[in-house]
């Protein structure tokens, strides 16, 4: 553990970081054209792309998707029956999902011509399947499916789907499906092929290193790049090291000094996300434990951050302010929220009334800045009487143990940019692992009854009544919507993405 120290705007812009790189191989990506080239041109033989996972995963198993290149991997090998497309909810696999009168089953109809990567037809056999091994170990996403009847779903005919819940959802559309909902074959149990639906299929695994190549066959729009390799680097500076010598084509995630660094450098260029892909970053307070079960110590805190200067300093402005809650610019966003302006008296009032004047924080870069940003943290909280120490926790271990983040009591953490429905579904709910705030059996049962309601309307101003309670009296300090920072050698386009992440599917090189 470490005391937090003096740290200024300077420093942040001295801390260039390490440069060890990860050496991935340095073939150069050669473009072609051709004056008969059809209407998705071959751009690239390959892109070697350079990012981080805090968990163990590669993604070529979907029941043990983690965070970053892992996802990014099965989201190129697998397709859902929905996805979140910045703000719209939109079919993939599916081309429609209807309920009941009272939404307790629905049923899916699939797209019809689909083939997995092994020539296989995508049948419905293949959803009850796959939807039942992800909501059981060693599926790490069960609790999306918690309200799902595993037994009772059944196939009704080769594309059709119904699947009956144990209680009404009304947003099983948004809280499920468009959640995660990858598909595979019926009765897959060695997942070593990474046999899915998407643009990619799996080429080869080199230890943490993934090959993909492209799914000559795919539904969709043919990929233009044909290969794609993914290469782990933990470090952001070593990850911005590794474009510039050449080593990788397209990083994911680097730091807002970084960015600022390399600010004219023609050779590298900056993908910048706007708020409705950002990374939400949060100083997160776990109200079942002390001292966060005192809601004055949790309203102390808030008062206590100051935010522009966070934004400012350890995110050199590539961030927008947040006022505690997920979801700006999206679906479900309350626009009544009141001023959240820093008082420093009236949180060193109520930290002296709560006998609190130590606290402890686990700590990690998951996203590039956010260590920066807590030692900052630890210099505002100094202001209101309290002595931050930080716990630093290695980047590729803060998520090994999913079932234990609930477990402590203050932590730095981010979330998914997503809409109202789909984070109140999939993180404050009773069976989230990522229910780091620790939402209790009064809150579950106001949003169980939000999530019961067929008319969207209705269920939307439910969900709005939520919203302001976790303003109010939530566990979040949520202090920024940082962009999400990637960047590229020049002349690389089409880079769409899912959520946070980058995707290649249409991707093209000049």
């Amino acid at each position: 553990m470490s005391k937090t120290p003096r740290l200024d705007r300077r420093a942040f812009l001295k801390a260039t970081g390490a440069t060890v790189i990860a050496a991935a191989g340095a073939e150069v990506v050669a473009g072609c054209s051709s004056d008969n080239a059809p209407a998705a041109p071959k751009a690239a033989e390959r892109l070697r792309i350079a990012s981080t996972d805090p968990t163990k995963g590669i993604g070529v198993d979907p029941r043990s998707v983690g965070q970053g290149t892992s996802s990014m991997v099965a989201y190129h090998l697998y397709e859902g029956l929905m996805s979140l497309d910045n703000d719209k909810y939109l079919f993939v696999l599916a081309e429609s999902a209807q309920p009941n009168a009272d939404a307790t089953k629905w049923t899916v109809r699939l797209r019809d011509g689909v083939k997995f990567h092994n020539g296989q037809p995508v049948k419905a056999a293949d959803v009850v399947y796959s939807i039942r091994s992800l909501a059981t170990p060693p599926g790490n996403r069960a609790s999306v499916y918690a309200d799902v009847d595993l037994a009772g779903m059944k196939a009704l005919d080769a594309r059709t789907v119904e699947i009956p819940l144990k209680r009404p959802r009304g947003d099983f559309k948004e809280g499920v499906l468009s959640t995660f909902s990858l598909v595979f074959p019926d009765g897959t149990t060695d997942f070593s092929a990474g046999i899915g639906t998407g643009p990619y299929k799996l080429q080869s695994v080199d230890g943490q290193n993934v090959r993909l190549t492209a799914n000559e066959a795919y539904w969709g729009a043919q990929p233009s790049v044909r290969d794609l390799e993914f290469i782990r680097i933990a470090d952001p500076a070593a990850r911005l090291n590794a474009l510039k010598s050449g080593e990788a084509d397209y990083v994911v995630g680097i730091s807002a000094v970084g960015a600022a660094a390399e600010k004219g450098n023609h050779a590298v260029l900056l993908q910048r996300g706007g708020t409705v892909t950002a990374n939400a970053l949060s100083f997160a307070m776990n109200q079942n434990l002390a001292p966060f079960n005192d809601p004055r110590v949790r309203r102390a805190l808030r008062l206590a951050v100051d935010r522009p200067q966070l934004t400012k300093n350890a995110l050199l402005g590539m961030a927008s302010e947040a006022q505690d809650l997920v979801g700006k610019g999206l679906p479900g966003y309350p626009t009544d929220l009141g001023d959240r302006s820093r008082n420093i008296a009236e949180a060193r009032e109520l930290l002296k009334a709560a006998g609190v004047t130590q606290l402890t924080i686990r700590a990690a870069d998951i996203v590039p800045g956010m260590l920066d940003a807590t030692r900052l943290f630890g210099q505002q909280l100094a202001e209101a009487g309290v002595t931050l120490t930080i716990n630093p926790v290695p980047v590729d271990s803060f998520y090994a143990d999913l079932p234990g983040l609930a477990k402590n009591p203050f932590q730095t953490f981010y979330y998914a940019n997503r809409p109202a429905a789909t984070h109140l579904a999939n993180v404050t709910s009773q069976h989230s692992v990522f229910n780091v705030t620790g939402t209790g059996p009064d809150y579950w049962a106001r949003l169980q009854a939000a999530q019961v309601i067929v008319d969207d309307k209705a269920r939307a101003t439910a969900f709005d009544a939520l919203q302001h309670e976790l303003y109010d009296t939530g566990g979040d300090i949520l202090w920024a919507y940082q962009d999400q920072l990637d960047a590229s050698k020049p002349g690389i386009s089409g880079v769409q993405r899912r959520g946070l992440l980058p995707t290649f599917g249409t991707a093209q090189l000049a």
